[in-house]
């Protein structure tokens, strides 16, 4: 369902360019004016995106770096899966030059690993983040000093597992652990005995909008609330604008990269934060988990998509069936055994099994131990009737234009979205934001990735959470703490400026 502004929009834009790009695109024989979403690049490699069982509904999918804004109408699960995969395409398409998509072990980032890390878009003084970009903080630099050559803003992927670490006295947040369970351990292990490390990464239209509001800077987030002014981030337009992106990914690491495993995989150099020693380290990670936050014109409350490798873990209800490779599952191992690890507490070393049992959230912290093997299963299986299905013929056409690639090897887990138009909130409201949950439509009752919602399957989806995001505290106006922050957790890490007490004890230290 349309608004008339949404329509006039529309109906400007494509008025305005018609004349230009549909001369130039028909002439090529690469627009077709059927999709919904523009294919105005080369056609080189284009395909068609449907489910056997609803194969009335036919994107077509272009192998290129435009993200979509959005698409002309939301109107099945087929549609809202096949534009989950063309993000998925462009947002992994290789920034590099001489790269092509999914080339085995090149480590040169994809185009979403260019974002703003959530890190460097609020810096813990409240100020102006940095030059689009750039991938690691001043602050976070500042904290290892022996180790700047780790440090190039514009080249380091930096993943950090704990949520925080002391300089000072003071604490300086980092990379998230998984969003649930809350307060109790949950890191996710994988077979090779190493944790999973995550990101979450901002796109320019959310950098620029921050930037714009001065968003970054909690007190003037509280400023505008007063107002009773929303917290509304942009919208992606169909043809046009791509609209507010936050993405969370999942690492494990790759300790053997010359391994044959690893030409499954989306391969990164990283630096990683090791909890115990809190030292820099390099590694190699091997993606094997994407979120795709979107908010877009016709989905004001986000289309919420999320992917995953598919070595990863089996069905619950197949768990005797054959892993998709000779490498066995990530995160599962049929011959599991209990194992006895020994952790250090202020009291001295103890020790704490970690057990078979699937899904369960491990016994200690990783600044108490290091990692070990966890057991994970899917609880809910990928959607039969239009995930699956789509899946197995996007990874053909994958193998076909680029038969190498690695992206072959991932699959979309599910996609939500609404069914009914819900518009932005015109005031400043609350969280957590009553928005019409019947309508809010998924091929599985709950969508679950199992990288990063492993020991929360059964019992939330994307936005039962997200609905209660909130803008950054702030002390002096604490009544506003618990407004609404449209979906986004990362807004909510913005710092303010020290007061003058503050800043004359930080300068004598």
């Amino acid at each position: 369902m349309k608004t008339k502004t949404t329509l006039y929009k529309k109906i400007f834009w494509v008025g305005s360019t018609a004349l230009l790009l549909g001369a130039i695109a028909t002439k090529a024989g690469i627009l077709d004016k059927t999709a919904d979403y523009a294919v105005i690049d080369t056609p080189a490699n284009t395909c068609n995106c449907h489910s056997v069982d609803s194969t009335s509904y036919n994107l077509p999918i272009t192998f290129n770096n435009n993200v979509p804004g959005d698409l002309q109408s939301f109107n099945s699960q087929v549609q809202a899966d096949c534009f989950a995969w063309q993000e998925f395409i462009a947002l992994n398409w290789p920034s590099g030059p001489g790269s092509t998509f999914g080339r085995p072990r090149d480590y040169s980032f994809v185009q979403w690993e260019t974002y703003m890390p959530r890190e460097v878009m609020f810096p813990d003084d409240g100020s102006k983040p940095p030059a689009w970009g750039t991938l690691v903080s001043d602050e976070y630099s500042a904290l290892f000093k022996s180790q700047k050559l780790l440090m190039q803003k514009t080249q380091t992927k930096l993943l950090t597992f704990v949520s925080k670490i002391e300089k000072n006295g003071s604490e300086v947040s980092f990379s998230p652990n998984q969003a649930a369970p809350f307060n109790k351990p949950s890191w996710l292990g994988a077979q090779n005995n190493t944790n999973v490390w995550y990101e979450i990464m901002l796109n320019k239209d959310y950098y620029d909008y921050v930037v714009k509001k001065g968003f970054y800077n909690a007190q003037v987030q509280h400023d505008t609330v007063q107002k009773n002014q929303p917290i509304n981030f942009p919208q992606g337009v169909y043809n046009g604008a791509v609209g507010a992106i936050e993405l969370k990914a999942a690492w494990m690491e790759a300790p053997d990269p010359s391994s044959p495993k690893w030409a499954r995989y989306k391969l990164s150099n990283a630096t990683v934060l090791d909890p115990i020693t809190k030292k820099l380290r390099k590694t190699v990670v091997a993606l094997v988990g994407l979120h795709i936050l979107h908010k877009t014109q016709n989905q004001p409350t986000w289309v919420w998509a999320t992917f995953e490798q598919i070595d990863n873990a089996p069905d619950n209800s197949n768990l005797n069936g054959p892993a998709p490779s000779q490498y066995g599952y990530n995160f599962y191992n049929p011959n599991c055994k209990a194992q006895q690890v020994t952790i250090k507490t202020k009291a001295g070393d103890s020790t704490k099994v970690v057990s078979c049992n699937a899904n369960t959230s491990p016994p200690y912290y990783l600044n108490q131990a290091n990692p070990v093997a966890t057991q994970t299963v899917r609880l809910n299986s990928i959607d039969k009737k239009d995930a699956a299905p789509i899946n197995a013929l996007m990874q053909k056409n994958i193998r076909k234009f680029y038969p190498n690639s690695v992206w072959q090897y991932y699959e979309l887990v599910d996609v939500i979205w609404s069914q009914s138009f819900q518009k932005d909130p015109t005031t400043a409201i609350q969280s957590p934001r009553n928005i019409n949950i019947s309508s809010m439509a998924s091929g599985a009752t709950i969508v679950a990735n199992s990288t990063m919602e492993t020991y929360v399957q059964n019992t939330n989806t994307c936005y039962s959470c997200h609905v209660y995001s909130t803008i950054a505290p702030y002390d002096r106006d604490t009544v506003n703490n618990n407004v609404f922050g449209d979906f986004s957790f990362a807004i909510s890490f913005a710092k303010y400026p020290p007061n003058l007490k503050q800043r004359k004890m930080k300068a004598k230290k």
